[in-house]
């Protein structure tokens, strides 16, 4: 190591620690910035059929870009091939016999706990905007605090 450059580094070091008791910055430390989490499901829509995911003539320049800039799972299934079963699994993480949520046919979706829920408890702000489709039921369930849904989706 050449002279100059420990000398830097051991003012640097000597300037920036504090002995044992004392601090050096009187402002309380900064809160962690939490993400904003977005989830979009999409209705009847094959794993290839957005241009990022390779198909050929489909433009879906803002799903590529929530693709490339975000999360994309390449390698997930459906658990249920239908609309109401698969939209609770993704919600409470539980397969639809345990969810309760096995047909598309009017369920007690207002008692599931879903990860919104969780997302509230920690001070986030929910929404839900969209196609429900758990029984013809379109009123607000629990865990969002914004609800738009689609009337007589389902």
């Amino acid at each position: 190591m050449k002279a100059p450059l420990f000398v830097f580094v051991a003012a640097v070091v000597t300037t920036t620690c504090a002995a044992p008791g004392e601090t050096q910055n009187t402002a309380p430390p900064a809160e962690p910035r939490r993400p904003n989490i977005v989830m979009v499901l999409v209705d009847d829509m094959r794993w290839d059929e957005m241009r990022v995911a390779g198909h050929p003539f489909i433009d879906t320049p803002n799903m590529d870009r929530l693709a490339r800039e975000g999360a994309r799972f390449t390698n997930a299934f459906a658990t249920t091939p239908l609309c109401s079963p698969s939209r609770a699994t993704l919600l409470t993480g539980q397969y639809a016999h345990t969810n309760g949520i096995v047909d598309n046919t009017a369920r007690p979706s207002h008692r599931l706990q879903v990860f919104p829920l969780e997302l509230q408890r920690a001070g986030y702000r929910t929404g839900f905007f969209g196609k429900w489709h758990m029984g013809n039921d379109d009123s607000p369930r629990p865990g969002f605090d914004h609800w738009v849904a689609m009337p007589g989706q389902g």
